[in-house]
């Protein structure tokens, strides 16, 4: 894909409010800091205030982190995601990041079927000291999700005995595609 421009994304807002199609596409971030993160009834993972993230400790994937986001109407259509993992790597051992999902949109029942995904594969490589790194895991089809402000449930976990100890999770984050500043309507593009 082409890398737009601030001035061809600008000119492409101007077409859209022009009734001319659109044909420009940027990325952008639905955001789940650490510090918000945290939902349900559960105390687990452990939050470092001095630090400012979620502890996920050696060898128990029953410390989660359950998050609920809403993509904007800004999101392209159909259009895939990609989700990733901010934390701190100290060592050259890297966590085995998991992720549950479901996504849905308006008017759909909520699936009562998770799908699984692994992140294993970090994104920068590891020299010395500590380090943010990035784990992305693998992209999500969103080809079935062409509403606006569909829904996605996460239940994210490190599943691993190979780093001892805790990994400080800063973010959680989906990269998706945006094609319009909003909707036109409410509910609809």
């Amino acid at each position: 894909m082409a890398t737009v421009t601030q001035t061809e994304f600008e000119n492409g807002i101007d077409e859209q409010y022009n009734d001319t199609p659109k044909t420009n596409v940027v990325w952008d971030d639905l955001r789940f800091p650490a510090t918000l993160i945290r939902q349900g009834a559960t105390v687990k993972p452990d939050f470092d205030a001095t630090e400012l993230g979620l502890l996920f400790p050696q060898n128990d994937a029953t410390e989660i982190a359950y998050i609920i986001g809403q993509f904007p109407h800004t999101r392209k259509n159909g259009s895939n995601i990609r989700p990733h993992v901010h934390w701190i790597q100290t060592s050259a051992n890297e966590p085995v990041w998991k992720m549950d999902y479901r996504w849905y949109k308006n008017g759909e029942a909520p699936s009562g079927t998770w799908t699984t995904l692994t992140c294993d594969d970090p994104v920068f490589t590891y020299t010395s000291g500590s380090m943010l790194q990035i784990c992305a895991f693998p992209e999500i089809n969103g080809s079935s999700i062409d509403a606006v402000s569909s829904i996605i449930d996460i239940r994210l976990y490190r599943d691993d005995n190979v780093i001892s100890g805790d990994v400080l999770l800063k973010e959680f984050d989906i990269h998706y595609q945006i094609d319009q500043i909003g909707s036109r309507q409410e509910f609809v593009k």
